[in-house]
């Protein structure tokens, strides 16, 4: 096996038990009973994930630095254009399971992008356009397509457990099975070039920041789906455990008359300064021209 295939041997089993794939979330919704509400809210956080990662590609295939990373970047993008789902793009798939869940697509493409979501897409523009080449290959390569099929075979059991039909979660079935090839493709992209330290660090560190920033994107969802099902019981309190004090201003400012609508307000009031998912794609685009 040459230096670059066991490298990226590696970082398979790296991407495989790496916490952004294997995630709590994800595994609860393997074993765990989810309503369609809960997957709409799940749905409603992913979509613009789905919607904006053609643009990756696309910022990737403008920077490739030869013919032969060139074509099996487009020989991806052909997929995520249709070309594998009867024509349907990956979005409008997803939008037809955002249907399904009970959402409504046209008023989530006009709203701000969620938190989670928002973080996400902005870490990975970064990667795309602002570190090297190698970096977003390794995001959108190891960081995505070797990723996904591992996740979303954590959430079709859930899926149909909730009753969801095979036609309904078409996007997740189709995706354990073309995120292989497009897995695939890309690795012998990366095969051509991962054969030095530095192009092997590249490769890494776009990985492994794509798979932190899933990683945090699970946590916001989970978060989005506790607060959905308890709008009282959580607040984003980070990783550390509150101090007795804070504990008790909490349960002062809670006990308030019209505290927790101040919060929503202010929340509503952040959202609104986050643009919508068009927005981001224009931007995006105009950009990697």
């Amino acid at each position: 096996m040459s230096n670059a295939r066991k490298f990226l041997a590696d970082r398979r089993t790296e991407i495989e038990t790496h916490p952004g794939v294997n995630h709590l979330l994800l595994n609860r919704l393997a074993t765990a009973p989810f309503s369609r509400e809960d997957y709409q809210v799940l749905a409603e956080n992913h979509i613009p994930l789905v919607c904006m990662f053609t643009s990756y590609l696309e910022v990737l295939l403008l920077r490739a630095p030869d013919s032969a990373a060139r074509l099996w970047l487009a020989k991806v993008l052909v997929d995520e254009y249709g070309e594998g789902s009867d024509g349907h793009d990956h979005a409008t798939l997803y939008g037809d399971f955002l249907t399904a869940c009970g959402g409504d697509p046209k008023a989530v493409q006009k709203g701000a992008v969620p938190r989670p979501a928002f973080e996400f897409i902005r870490t990975h523009r970064d990667l795309m356009r602002q570190r090297p080449f190698l970096v977003g290959l390794g995001a959108v390569g190891p960081g995505h397509e070797w990723a996904i099929p591992k996740m979303f075979e954590a959430i079709i059991p859930g899926l149909r457990r909730a009753g969801f039909s095979e036609g309904e979660i078409s996007y997740f079935t189709l995706h354990v099975e073309q995120d292989d090839d497009h897995g695939s493709w890309l690795e012998e992209a990366l095969a051509d070039y991962a054969d030095t330290a530095e192009a092997q660090a590249q490769i890494r560190e776009g990985a492994m920041a794509s798979l932190e920033a899933r990683r945090r994107f699970w946590d916001g969802v989970q978060r989005a789906i506790v607060r959905y099902r308890q709008p009282r019981a959580i607040r984003p309190d980070g990783p550390l455990p509150r101090s007795v004090p804070k504990e008790l201003l909490i349960t002062a400012w809670d006990g308030i008359p019209g505290a927790r609508r101040v919060e929503t307000r202010l929340r509503s009031l952040l959202r609104s300064r986050r643009p919508d998912i068009p927005g981001l794609l224009a931007h995006a685009r105009s950009v990697g021209r």
